[in-house]
């Protein structure tokens, strides 16, 4: 049920952009400014309203069919996943075919126009799409009906085609069948009809008839169906009189209901805008109440609906279904009572802004008024659900933003880029991907830097880390940010900007007497295959006055470092520049050894997830002895990182480590704090 749910609701999100053709038109139709009018009148001809019309029928043609066919790929893709260890699971091209061939099937018997946007045609869509998709996805696994036998050497098109044509044949048959049935059915009385006359046989046929109608058009629109499709046809008989009739106290016209009952779009959503924009500052839902300002002025609020969403989305289902009915009762207190009346129902359309359509509607300041406070009430009703919405957004988007960064930290350098992924983590990678792009030229990153001490305890230099806390997500763990980096190509920007940062803080420490104090710096394996990174690491240690021999590169194994003859070139021109090389993580990357082969390191930083556990890990103790004395044949210093206790850094001193990092001496600090910590720790 919850497949079928989200299926549905995801196709009409699909088709939006055919829905916001036809608003747009509708809306230059409609435009409630004689100026307008009368400039195209001017510029394309008095009949400029004809085609325009044209094309937006034409955008409504085929509607159901097409989702009918969106509804049954949604479904076969989720049935698909759930099912990934079978092969013979139906493409879903041709489950899309059936599901159109099996809704033409259905309005040819029943009589439906295979154009019209209706009730009828959505409900027949919404069914008949879920039931292809589960049909041919049970009937495909049923070997008797693999007919043909083809052999998969056949062209793929024709193999899938061909494959799933008996079962597409079979499910036309049955559809055929129940169609033929449920035409041979007798007519129904009208519901509409048998409710319309019960209501009114007490007097308080506007109440009923205008709560009906706000329970449909809500409930409808709720569940991701356009409720005007119930409410449209019945403008001039159940539920509304005719906008040119007198008002009567036993019915409701359209434009009373549509212009002081749905302010801003159905679910009177001008009052939901109001209110996310008063009380959140970021984020999606103020995002999209931003987006949807303007449309919500001309009573669309599709965008509001789908995107926020409003759509099965129990946290707005009460004040989307009470916000309504509440400004009924108001509206039909006020016209009942005679407080105001409509003078003029013919000049305004469902498009005509608020304020505006009081206006044009009653003649009077009190129906402004009226309309005025019917926007204050629904904006201050909407206001708790806005911010226990947020709260539970927040810590949706808290939990999304943990699973994505542990999916991306574990998952290492997959075949599949993080950023391609289609589900929630690729999501949120692309997000921070634009963001790190963003927090890159704006200078928005900062480096910190931890010190690293020798043997007898002064400290010798500190290694720069970069530090990224995101607007919305916090901070993102390093290890992903590097990750995010690679992925997206931008780690050559990532680096620069670093590599630049940490030569500005060393010469200030320069100018402060701090010359003898080393700067580790990281930098990606995939910089190794720039030609340009040579230049640009000379080139800024010149900027800044800098001995070369004051930066150490660190490469971090994040990647396997590529065996070529360029990636030796590039390593041995920094070399020959004068910057010291490291090698980071080692003992747990791609080939830590080889890499000691292929170029000449300064310093080996022995893996912090071996070092960490020295004390209860005899193996880890034995490997860190082994590196110790692999870096004195080498002549190499020998670093451990994450040392947090004195027992530690004891007893990776006497397993031959040269050099520690970590929290026993000091965590990363900021460039202004790192001053007073070298004064109180130099030789």
């Amino acid at each position: 049920m919850l497949l079928w749910i989200v299926a549905t609701r995801n196709s009409f999100v699909s088709l939006l952009p055919l829905i916001f053709l036809r608003v747009t038109i509708d809306l230059l139709v409609n435009f409630p400014s004689t100026f307008f009018q009368g400039f195209m009148n001017d510029w394309l001809g008095d009949n400029w309203k004809a085609p325009l019309g044209q094309i937006g029928e034409a955008t409504f043609n085929f509607y159901a069919l097409a989702l009918t066919a969106i509804i049954s790929v949604q479904l076969v893709y989720r049935l698909n996943s759930n099912n990934a260890t079978k092969s013979d699971a139906p493409t879903p091209l041709m489950v899309a075919i059936s599901a159109a061939i099996n809704f033409i099937i259905f309005i040819s018997l029943l009589g439906y126009s295979a154009i019209a946007f209706s009730l009828e045609a959505m409900v027949l869509a919404i069914i008949l799409g879920i039931a292809t998709a589960e049909l041919i996805s049970w009937l495909t696994h049923k070997r008797l009906l693999d007919l043909l036998h083809l052999s998969v050497e056949s062209d793929t098109a024709f193999y899938n085609a061909m494959r799933l044509t008996p079962t597409i044949v079979l499910v036309g048959v049955f559809f055929f069948l129940l169609a033929a049935f449920i035409a041979a059915l007798p007519d129904f009385p009208s519901v509409y009809s048998v409710i319309t006359h019960w209501a009114q046989k007490d007097g308080y046929g506007a109440w009923i008839l205008s709560t009906l109608a706000v329970l449909v058009n809500q409930g409808l629109w709720f569940i991701g169906i356009h409720g005007g499709l119930a409410i449209d046809p019945n403008q001039q008989g159940p539920f509304f009189i005719s906008a040119s009739t007198v008002f009567s106290a036993d019915w409701v016209s359209r434009p009373i209901f549509q212009n002081f009952v749905l302010i801003g779009g159905s679910g009177a959503t001008l009052g939901l805008i109001i209110a996310i924009l008063l009380t959140i500052r970021q984020g999606v839902q103020n995002k999209v109440a931003k987006i949807s300002l303007i449309p919500s002025l001309f009573n669309i609020n599709d965008i509001l609906i789908y995107g926020l969403p409003i759509v099965l989305n129990p946290r707005y289902l009460i004040p989307f279904l009470m916000v309504p009915l509440l400004l009924m009762g108001i509206s039909l207190l006020a016209f009942q009572s005679g407080f105001i009346s409509v003078v003029n129902p013919s000049s305004v359309t469902w498009t005509t802004p608020p304020l505006l359509s009081a206006w044009l509607l009653t003649g009077s300041w009190y129906g402004v008024a009226l309309q005025l406070l019917e926007i204050v009430i629904s904006t201050l009703l909407y206001l708790p659900f806005v911010r226990k919405a947020e709260l539970y957004r927040q810590q949706q988007e808290r939990l999304a933003f943990e699973e994505a960064t542990h999916t991306i930290i574990n998952s290492g350098h997959a075949k599949q880029q993080i950023i391609s992924r289609q589900d929630k983590v690729g999501m949120i990678a692309r997000d921070l991907m634009y963001d790190l792009r963003q927090a890159i030229y704006h200078n928005e990153l900062t480096v910190v830097y931890q010190p690293k001490h020798n043997r007898v305890g002064h400290i010798i230099g500190v290694e720069a880390l970069v530090r990224w806390t995101h607007p919305r997500y916090g901070f993102v763990s390093p290890a992903m940010l590097v990750m995010l980096a690679e992925d997206s190509g931008d780690i050559s920007q990532l680096d620069q900007w670093v590599f630049e940062q940490c030569c500005i803080t060393k010469a200030k420490w320069n100018a402060m007497g701090h010359q003898d104090l080393t700067m580790a710096i990281n930098i990606s394996p995939l910089q190794l295959n720039d030609d340009a990174l040579p230049f640009f690491l000379a080139n800024c240690v010149a900027k800044y006055g800098l001995n070369p021999q004051d930066i150490e590169l660190e490469i971090t194994e994040s990647s396997e470092i590529s065996d070529s003859k360029q990636v030796e070139k590039i390593l041995q021109e920094i070399s020959d520049i004068g910057i010291h090389l490291a090698m980071d993580d080692f003992g747990m990357g791609y080939s830590s050894l080889l890499y000691m082969r292929r170029f000449k390191v300064n310093a080996i930083k022995i893996d912090g997830s071996i070092t960490r556990d020295v004390l209860t890990n005899t193996t880890n103790a034995d490997i860190i002895r082994t590196i110790s004395n692999l870096g004195k044949a080498q002549q190499v210093s020998v670093v451990a990182e994450y040392v947090e206790t004195i027992e530690q850094r004891e007893a990776l001193a006497e397993m031959g480590c040269d050099i520690f990092q970590g929290y026993y001496h000091s965590p990363p600090l900021k460039p202004e704090d790192c001053q007073v910590y070298f004064l109180s720790h130099c030789r």
